[in-house]
C-alpha cells in the first residue's frame, strides 16, 4: 500500500485538464468512471500528480500510444 500524498502536492480537476490537454469535465468523467485515479476529500476529487503521469503515459491513458514530449523549464 502507498503512503498518502500531502494534500499540499494534489492537483485538481483543472490542472489534471490542464497536464492531459482536456477539458475538466473529461477529467471528472474519466475520474467517475473509475478510469483516472483520483482520491476523494469531502465531495471533492483530488489526483496525485505522478498517479496522472503514468496513467496518461500507459496503455489505459487518453494518449495511448502517444509520446508526450518533456516540458522544457518546468518542474512537472
Amino acid at each position: 500500500m502507498t503512503a498518502p500524498a500531502p494534500l499540499e502536492n494534489l492537483w485538481d480537476a483543472r490542472r489534471v485538464a490542464e497536464y492531459l490537454g482536456a477539458s475538466a469535465s473529461a477529467v471528472y468523467k474519466w475520474a467517475e468512471r473509475g478510469e483516472l485515479p483520483c482520491r476523494r476529500i469531502g465531495a471533492l476529487l483530488r489526483f496525485v500528480p505522478a498517479e496522472v503521469r503514468a496513467w496518461a503515459e500507459g496503455s489505459e491513458g487518453p494518449s495511448a500510444g502517444v509520446h508526450r514530449l518533456p516540458m522544457s523549464g518546468a518542474a512537472r
